[in-house]
């Protein structure tokens, strides 16, 4: 498993648990950020930024997640729309679920 950064501190609370949740996920699947970007429609780079927080997560990439890991989406996908109308009411940064 890898040793992750630990995740910016001005970071959302409803983000910090989706992307503690992504984390595990990915570490759990056993797949290198290399291997997540070969088998999603996502680049290493951007799959990086996701996971340290340093940009926010498109929905898309929680459901490709999802599905290269083989597990139910509907709980990461709740718990991205929960963030991503967190980031819009607080006026912060909105996914646009723009890709590689």
């Amino acid at each position: 498993m890898s040793r992750w950064k630990e995740l910016p501190a001005a970071l959302a609370d409803h983000e910090h648990t989706l992307i503690a949740q992504l984390r595990r996920l990915k570490d759990h699947s056993g797949l290198s950020l290399t291997a997540l970007a070969a088998r999603t429609a996502y680049s290493r780079s951007s799959w990086a930024r996701y996971l340290n927080g340093k940009q926010p997560v498109p929905m898309q990439a929680v459901e490709e997640l999802a599905r290269v890991c083989a597990v139910e989406p509907t709980r990461l996908v709740v718990l991205c729309e929960v963030a991503i109308r967190a980031r819009g009411a607080g006026g912060g940064r909105i996914s646009d679920g723009a890709r590689r």
